[in-house]
C-alpha cells in the first residue's frame, strides 16, 4: 500500500492532480459529442445512451467512457488524497475513493462490453447497474467530505450536492423501469411510462457528472489545492 501511494504522490508532483479531472471531462463530452455527430439515427430523448453505443458513431461514445473513467480514477485518488482533514472521517474517505475507482471501473466495462449478442448486452446491463450504484455512492460522498473540508467553498459544495441528488435520484426510475420490464404482469404499462422520461433523464446525469469533474477541477487548479 505504501509502495502505491508513493507511486500516486511521485505522480501527482508531475502531473497536477486537477489536470486528470479536466481530461476525464474533455474526453467524456468529446466521446459524447462525437457519437452524437456521427449517429443521426439516433433520437437523444427518446433512446438510452447505451443504444446510442449500437449506432455508427458508438465507437466514440465507447472509447470516451473508457478513457475518461481512466482519467477519472487519478482524479478521484487525488481528490480524496487532498480532502484529508483532521475533520474528515477516515473511514468515509477511504470508501469515497474506493466506490470512486469502482465506479470509474465499471464505467471502462460498461463501454467495453457494448454490442448485440445476449452475453455482451447481458455483460453491459450488469457494468452499467454496477457504474450507476457506485456512482450514487461515489458524488454522494464526495459531497459530504467536500462540506466538511474548510478548502472547499460553499458553493463548490452546493454544486456536488446538486449533482449527487442528480445522480441518486436517477435510480428511482431506472430500478422501476427494471423492475417492470421483469414482471410484465404487475406493472408493464406504468414502467412504459416512466420509461418516457429515462434517456431525458439519463442525458442530465451524464451532463451533470461532467460538470462535476469540470468544476472541482477548475476549483482546484485556481486555489492550487
Amino acid at each position: 500500500m505504501k509502495k502505491i501511494n508513493q507511486f500516486f504522490d511521485n505522480l501527482f508532483d508531475i502531473v497536477p492532480g486537477y489536470v486528470f479531472g479536466l481530461l476525464a471531462f474533455i474526453m467524456g463530452l468529446l466521446g459524447d459529442l462525437l457519437a452524437l455527430l456521427f449517429s443521426p439515427g439516433y433520437q437523444m430523448l427518446r433512446s438510452s445512451i447505451s443504444l446510442l453505443g449500437l449506432n455508427p458513431g458508438g465507437i466514440y461514445w465507447r472509447l470516451g467512457m473508457i478513457i475518461s473513467n481512466i482519467f477519472a480514477i487519478f482524479f478521484l485518488i487525488y481528490l480524496g488524497k487532498i480532502l484529508k482533514d483532521e475533520n474528515i472521517n477516515e473511514v468515509i474517505r477511504k470508501l469515497a475513493i474506493g466506490s470512486g475507482i469502482f465506479t470509474s471501473v465499471s464505467g471502462i466495462l460498461t463501454g467495453a462490453f457494448t454490442g448485440v449478442t445476449p452475453l455482451i448486452i447481458y455483460l453491459h446491463g450488469i457494468f452499467a447497474l454496477m457504474d450507476f450504484i457506485g456512482a450514487a455512492v461515489l458524488y454522494s460522498l464526495f459531497a459530504f467530505l467536500l462540506a466538511k473540508n474548510s478548502n472547499f467553498s460553499k458553493s463548490i459544495t452546493y454544486i456536488s450536492i446538486s449533482i449527487s441528488a442528480i445522480v441518486v435520484s436517477y435510480l428511482i426510475p431506472f430500478f422501476i423501469t427494471n423492475f417492470c420490464s421483469l414482471f410484465k404482469d404487475i406493472c408493464f404499462s406504468f414502467g412504459e411510462l416512466i420509461y418516457v422520461i429515462m434517456p431525458t433523464y439519463e442525458w442530465t446525469m451524464v451532463f451533470a457528472i461532467l460538470i462535476w469533474f469540470l468544476s472541482n477541477s477548475l476549483y482546484i487548479a485556481i486555489k492550487k489545492l
